[in-house]
């Protein structure tokens, strides 16, 4: 029997490594995981006689290259040792905690969050290591979902998905969200779905991840610019919104760092103590004009511009010494 349709794509876009790395790599996993070769196969979509014999080294296929692309992309989309895509320091700042708040109430209580702000306001960043830290202490999952531009509702799905251990054989809007809703209710704690950029989302999209919501009671972040709350609230949406909208439990603007949080980051980089015309040049350098922000929030001090600044003035430091 041919492979399938999604079965190909997988291989053709995400290629595994040889047949031997695969293997050693699936059955040191398995190990750590503690999965037996049944809930293996289940979890990636073939039977249990076709995965025992392909981790015992007997599989005679005359080619492995779907199953192999299969195991390989199912031990990528659930790594045992999570880490953070984006580097650097985490700054707990009022940003932080306003963040961190809000997340615990998704992957605790399933609740519903919007987080919008401008860029540099630490969205992604702390999102994205809140995630990583709760798989490390293996507690409530949560996946981490970029949204693209123009994302459509498969893609979404596929990525909500892979962000989640979720299989994504399954080709069509109905059959993804069955598989997504029926692999969270196996799951000891439903886990939240987290999009970032979530502004690129359209109604359909919108309305995909409030089926998921419904059906197995995940929480949702949706975080990002402000354009995200605009779009919910544009006039030719907001009739097509009506049951999302009804759903959210907490929308929150994020503010920029407070001056006082200028200093203490800077001081922690450099370890001592730095003079008022130095955090004064620091505070103006990192501060930005959002022309889409509330009243009273459309000056601000972005963590980005202020990372950087300290960086520069780091390197050339260096370059005088």
């Amino acid at each position: 029997m041919g492979a399938h349709a999604d079965e190909i794509e997988l291989a053709n876009s995400h290629p595994a490594p040889p047949t031997a790395k695969v293997l050693a790599a699936a059955n040191a996993y398995l190990t750590r995981a503690d999965l037996s070769h049944a809930e293996f196969a289940d979890q990636i979509g073939y039977g249990v006689s076709t995965i025992h014999m392909f981790l015992a080294g007997r599989y005679h296929a005359r080619d492995d290259k779907y199953l192999r692309a299969a195991v390989w992309d199912y031990m990528q989309r659930s790594p045992l040792d999570v880490q953070a895509r984006s580097k650097g320091v985490l700054f707990e700042t009022e940003n932080y905690h306003h963040i961190l708040r809000y997340f615990k109430r998704a992957t605790l209580n399933g609740e519903w969050v919007l987080l919008y702000g401008p860029p540099g306001t630490q969205k992604s960043f702390v999102l994205d290591h809140l995630i990583c830290q709760l798989h490390r202490e293996k507690k409530q999952l949560a996946g981490y979902v970029y949204a693209s531009a123009d994302m459509r509702p498969l893609p979404l799905l596929k990525r909500i998905g892979r962000a989640l251990g979720v299989p994504v054989r399954a080709q069509t809007k109905e059959r993804l969200v069955n598989t997504i809703v029926t692999s969270f209710a196996r799951m000891e704690q439903v886990p939240a779905i987290v999009i970032d950029e979530a502004q690129h989302l359209d109604v359909t999209c919108l309305e995909i991840v409030r089926e998921l919501h419904d059906l197995s009671g995940c929480g949702i972040v949706l975080a990002g610019s402000h354009m995200l709350l605009q779009g919910f609230m544009r006039a030719d949406r907001k009739g097509h919104l009506e049951q999302l909208l009804s759903r959210i439990d907490h929308r929150d603007e994020l503010p920029g760092l407070r001056e006082d949080e200028v200093r203490k980051i800077a001081e922690r980089e450099w370890g001592k103590k730095l003079g008022e015309k130095f955090i004064g040049k620091l505070v103006e350098q990192c501060r930005v004009e959002d022309i889409f922000a509330s009243k009273e929030m459309r000056s601000y001090l972005s963590v980005r511009r202020l990372v950087k600044a300290i960086a520069q003035y780091k390197s050339e430091k260096e370059e005088a010494a």
